[in-house]
């Protein structure tokens, strides 16, 4: 395959990648403890033959997660928490113990 058009397409699913990201960014703005995520590009490039032309591609090698402080904001809920600084908070789901960063809580029937 060509190398201009396999770094083409290569770079094309990266930005696609990079699409879906953004807009599960956009999509949970307003959701309680969310962090933007955001992609790490790497370049890899393989030789095709000794002395021959190389290949390259670009995709996207991590996903990195903004963890900077959000805004705090009152929500008069008598059981809802917000953490100032780092940590998280440790829940308990069907899954598993899972962290979250989200404070707004709900009593279980057990209380």
């Amino acid at each position: 395959m060509d190398n201009a058009f396999y770094t083409t397409l290569t770079r094309q699913s990266g930005l696609m990648h990079e699409m879906r990201v953004v807009a599960n960014n956009i999509a949970n703005v307003s959701t309680t403890g969310f962090r933007r995520e955001g992609l790490i590009f790497a370049e890899h490039v393989a030789a095709l033959g000794a002395g021959g032309p190389s290949l390259s591609m670009a995709h996207a090698d991590a996903r990195s997660i903004n963890q900077s402080q959000g805004p705090l904001s009152a929500t008069g809920g008598s059981l809802d928490f917000a953490i100032e600084g780092e940590g998280f908070f440790q829940i308990e789901t069907p899954q598993g113990n899972r962290l979250t960063r989200a404070g707004n809580f709900t009593a279980s029937a057990e209380g």
